[in-house]
């Protein structure tokens, strides 16, 4: 074997390599957020309204049933033209309580809304698809819906 072709194979192989851990980055990487926003139709007017939140993430992320998570929304600051990034900033929408969760996917409804009073405004009030899931602060609560 010729001293470039070996240099060839070698080159090769290591672009592969690089190539593919970049991949596996980016798919171990991505933040998780709400993918999926359901809402149930009541048949009638004493029949409950259920809104299903679906997560990015399940129990491979560390999530558990009865996980009460905070939602937080993700917002560039910029100056009044448009043109100068001051950065990104977190700001803590709700927090949501996990139903049902699997290895890589959880449900999750409404546990409560976080007041404006003390947080930055948002232009949309609740949490919504593209919403990230903090884990900071998270519990576990055991109660029962109705008991809250």
């Amino acid at each position: 074997m010729s001293k470039s072709s070996f240099l060839g194979k070698l080159l090769f192989g290591t672009g592969f390599i690089i190539l593919s851990a970049l991949f596996s980055w980016e798919a171990f990487a991505a933040d998780m957020s709400i993918v999926e926003v359901r809402r149930n139709i009541p048949l009638s007017d004493e029949a409950p309204v259920y809104k299903d939140f679906y997560i990015s993430a399940g129990t491979e992320a560390g999530i558990k049933k009865n996980m009460v998570l905070t939602i937080v929304r993700k917002t560039n600051i910029r100056d009044a033209t448009g043109t100068q990034s001051y950065g990104e900033m977190e700001i803590p929408v709700g927090q949501l309580k996990i139903i049902a969760v699997q290895n890589r996917v959880a449900i999750a409804r409404e546990y409560k809304l976080i007041s404006r009073e003390d947080e930055p405004m948002i232009e949309q009030i609740g949490m919504m698809i593209g919403d990230a899931i903090s884990m900071d602060g998270s519990f576990i609560d055991n109660k029962k819906a109705s008991a809250r």
